[in-house]
């Protein structure tokens, strides 16, 4: 680390971390969204007097011989002898929790501080923190009177207070950088294309920039991945690493690697996030100070023991529950409070991209500036669609009815009513937004919200929280809509059919957003290509692309191309007589285990059908249970002469590492284009309205990613050897316009050559 150095903190965030008691309470959400947050503010403003001065920007440098600190913020308005700090809720305040009433009159005293410090006059201040009501603009103000003096002293003891715990953070990041400027390779070599991709990272994080790297099975991406972002981070390019995963299958591999990098105890704090159920030491109960003992008081518990980060290099489930059972603090919420000041988290794409994440703008405030890596990078588009689409159901909404309190059951009427006028008159997927759904459901967050404070030892249903939860979804998603980006579906019918989804048809600006804040991104997969289709999709125009070569001997590889036979929609009829002997031939020249995969169900049953008298033929179902799957996976490692069919872009299409003759063959019947649909042709056409080859983005690129990927389960390691074909006329193209991997040596081969018995691979 530098001889000097340089931390920024918000006054929200100073504020945050003084609050020094109070209880947790989540699961509704009584605080208006920031678009609302700053139309209130603004109405508000210009209502004021005329010596009234809105916005003024406050900061104060606060130096240290080690360090300088700058804190700083907005206030909302000033006048001669006061401040004001406007908060937007949807409840009278007395119903709001009371950590949040305390951390919004901190929040407002450290900003009078500021002003204070900044103008010797008056010596009397009147510090005025109004609440005003999101939907009635009904204003509470709240008037305290303080001298300059106790103003200044209170900002002080809080800069003294964040000051020690920057001291403690600055001598545990030297011990941290002296320690990864040692770091050496695990490995006695580093493989020539992870050496390539090693440099890739570091320069992009050294230069806070973006990069987007294909890096084909083999390449060793993990360790690729981290080993740099490591080392910059101990020179200090970044203060700490986000590795992001899509399936948490993929975060104990990265957790593993951090082990094989023999950091010393205590030198890198690693907190591995994990969902609220999957941390939950008391999943029955609400949290609330006022019934769950892990939640009372936990801003107190927090303060005490925030040192406990450095106790230990890695934090996972186990260590996180532990803590949380000996302190009787929540685990789930101390480990997104520590996961602000870790040099390393591991997690999944939402905790950062998300709609519901704060964790980039916590981040920001504190002006903790991390380094970002995304593995399995093809999956972002369709998560980036899901994370920001958004249903609300008549059924809930029903089911909430039956056994909520009076009060509430009267507070649904407008949400049914609303239900029930927003349907289109044509059904389907719709331009309409629904506005005034979205109002009714703003009306019942408050009447849930004042219901749970008013009985704190009413536990809510089931029903009653997704309807929370899923409420406050909607909402946050229709704010951030564009019809140039979303459509919405309408479900027509009695009250529990009724329904609406907020559908995302292309993520790439929202993705976009997520990437500026934080100080660099470096996202990769082993299917990227085509570049323009991944640059574009995944809100990463601007990254700068690199193609590995494949570890591996071209010899390694057979892959034939079957391009004879049409597998489209027409052809459904004759595709499994063309099919199934196909399927048989390549059982029998396949030594080992091999996985025959389908573009849709509905292929894969009419060809299991003619294969059902075959013992050694397995097919995965769309109803099949994720114990199923696991046990087939076990199967597939221990047995031998086994054929799964399987579907393109399910469990086994990627993901899953069968080296050696646990899987020697991969089939892939037709190119995995996605359903031709109303919704799929919507994507189209938003793309070609954006200047984007649509049926290519929404349809052909898509299924092209999956067939690699599939075909990617081929050949793992240097000593694997498997044959690799693909069946249908469209993969001549695909292969003339460079589409199919530049490391395969391809051939051709017409059906009838593959079903002579004289067949052979060469």
């Amino acid at each position: 680390m530098s001889e000097r150095a340089r931390f920024k903190v918000s006054v929200r965030a100073l504020a945050d971390f003084c609050l020094a008691e109070g209880d947790l309470v989540s699961g509704f959400r009584v605080t208006p969204s920031a678009l609302e947050g700053r139309e209130i503010h603004g109405l508000a403003q210009k209502k004021r007097p005329g010596h009234y001065r809105a916005e003024q920007k406050v900061e104060l440098l606060w130096q240290q011989p080690e360090f300088d600190l700058i804190v700083g913020g907005r206030i909302d308005g000033v006048w001669p002898d006061g401040i004001e700090e406007i908060k937007s809720c949807r409840v009278p305040p007395e119903e709001l929790p009371d950590s949040t009433r305390a951390l919004n009159r901190l929040q407002a005293q450290l900003y009078a501080g500021l002003w204070a410090v900044q103008h010797s006059e008056p010596e009397q201040w009147i510090v005025r923190l109004s609440y005003i009501h999101s939907q009635t603009q009904q204003e509470w103000p709240q008037d305290e009177t303080h001298t300059r003096l106790d103003l200044v002293d209170q900002l002080m003891a809080a800069l003294a207070r964040y000051d020690a715990w920057l001291k403690r953070l600055l001598r545990h990041r030297r011990e941290r950088d002296v320690a990864l400027n040692q770091l050496s390779f695990p490995f006695a070599t580093m493989r020539p294309v992870q050496r390539q991709m090693a440099e890739t990272v570091y320069k992009a994080q050294a230069t806070h920039r973006q990069t987007l790297i294909e890096a084909p099975t083999g390449t060793g991406k993990t360790l690729a991945a981290l080993f740099p972002a490591l080392k910059a981070l101990g020179e200090n390019h970044h203060q700490g690493v986000y590795y992001l995963t899509m399936k948490t299958t993929g975060q104990p591999l990265v957790l593993e690697t951090v082990e094989q990098l023999a950091i010393d105890e205590g030198s890198l704090n690693t907190v591995n996030l994990h969902a609220k159920d999957r941390l939950c030491l008391s999943p029955d109960t609400p949290c609330d100070g006022a019934l769950c003992p892990y939640a009372n008081d936990y801003f107190g518990k927090r303060q005490r023991l925030r040192e406990r980060l450095f106790d230990r290099n890695r934090w996972d489930s186990a260590t996180l529950k532990e803590l949380g059972e000996a302190e009787q603090i929540c685990p789930y919420y101390l480990s997104q409070d520590w996961a602000l000041w870790a040099d390393l988290v591991v997690g999944d794409i939402n905790y950062l991209y998300d709609t519901t994440a704060v964790q980039p703008y916590l981040l920001k405030e504190i002006d903790n500036q991390v380094a970002v890596l995304i593995d399995e990078s093809h999956n972002l588009i369709d998560r980036g669609r899901a994370m920001y689409s958004a249903e609300l159901t008549g059924a809930v909404v029903e089911a909430v009815r039956q056994k909520a309190p009076e009060s509430i059951k009267q507070s649904l009427r407008p949400v049914r009513d609303a239900l029930r006028r927003c349907q289109p008159e044509v059904p389907g997927l719709s331009d309409q937004a629904p506005d005034a759904l979205v109002q009714s459901l703003r009306t019942w967050l408050q009447a849930s919200a004042r219901l749970l404070r008013e009985s704190p030892f009413w536990e809510p249903p089931p029903e009653w929280q997704r309807l929370i939860f899923d409420a406050g979804r909607f909402i946050r998603i229709h704010e951030l809509s564009d019809p140039r980006d979303f459509c919405w579906r309408y479900a027509q019918g009695k009250p529990a059919e009724r329904g609406v989804e907020t559908l995302c048809l292309n993520p790439a600006r929202l993705l976009s957003e997520k990437h500026q804040l934080v100080n660099s991104v470096a996202a990769f997969s082993a299917t990227l290509a085509p570049w323009h289709y991944s640059q574009t999709m995944t809100g990463l125009a601007e990254a700068v692309p690199l193609a590995l070569e494949s570890p591996f001997q071209a010899e390694q590889f057979q892959v034939t191309l079957v391009t004879d036979v049409s597998t489209r929609f027409r052809d459904r009829q004759s595709l499994p007589q063309q099919i199934v002997p196909l399927i048989q031939a390549f059982r029998q020249s396949t030594p080992g285990n091999a996985l025959v995969f389908f573009s849709s169900y509905r292929q894969l049953a009419d060809c299991e059908m003619q294969l059902a008298d075959d013992p050694g033929v397995i097919a995965q179902r769309r109803e099949t249970t994720l114990l199923e799957r696991l046990a087939l996976l076990d199967r597939l490692r221990t047995e031998r002469g086994l054929m799964v069919l399987a579907p393109l872009g399910g469990v086994l299409g990627e993901g899953v590492d069968l080296p050696g003759d646990a899987l020697t063959g991969v089939l892939v019947v037709g190119p995995g284009l996605p359903q031709v649909n109303e919704l799929n042709d919507r994507i189209r056409g938003v793309l070609d309205a954006d200047g984007q080859p649509g049926f290519d983005f929404a349809y052909r690129f898509p299924g092209l990613h999956k067939v690699l990927q599939a075909a990617g389960r081929c050949v793992r390691n240097e000593s694997d050897r498997g044959d690799i074909w693909l069946v249908d006329d469209r993969f001549r193209q695909y292969q003339q316009n460079g589409w199919l991997p530049p490391h395969w040596t391809v051939r051709h081969a017409r059906r009838q050559e593959l079903l002579k018995p004289s067949f052979k691979q060469e």
